[in-house]
């Protein structure tokens, strides 16, 4: 039930990251959200893989375009893509975030 309530938390915290040290690449929101989303909805999907087996199966049929419970990885990067558009608009990225004098005010993107 609270799933997606940690999911946009940490999609908030790593707001912070604009830059991959590693790679020495840019990290703008709409690339760093949908892959963290997507990422988590995987590792959920592996957790509990018999349980949303069995749910697809039954909302889908066995021969179901989508019967398999890995399509949620593609929903968690569409979702995460929604929320990090938002924690990006009212929260800000990088420095932005961190900045407190700015605190209830809206970032301009």
């Amino acid at each position: 039930m609270l799933w997606y309530t940690t999911f946009g938390a940490i999609i908030g915290v790593f707001g912070v990251f604009t830059w991959h040290p590693i790679l020495k690449l840019p990290m703008p929101w709409w690339i760093r959200a949908p892959i963290l989303g997507a990422w988590m909805n995987f590792v959920l999907t592996l957790l509990a893989y018999e349980t949303l087996s069995r749910f697809m199966l039954t909302a889908f049929g066995p021969n179901g375009l989508i019967a398999s419970p890995y399509w949620f990885a593609l929903e968690g990067a569409i979702v995460g893509l929604a929320i990090g558009y938002f924690a990006t608009r009212f929260g800000g990225e990088g420095n932005r975030l961190l900045n407190f004098e700015n605190a209830g005010r809206n970032p301009v993107i």
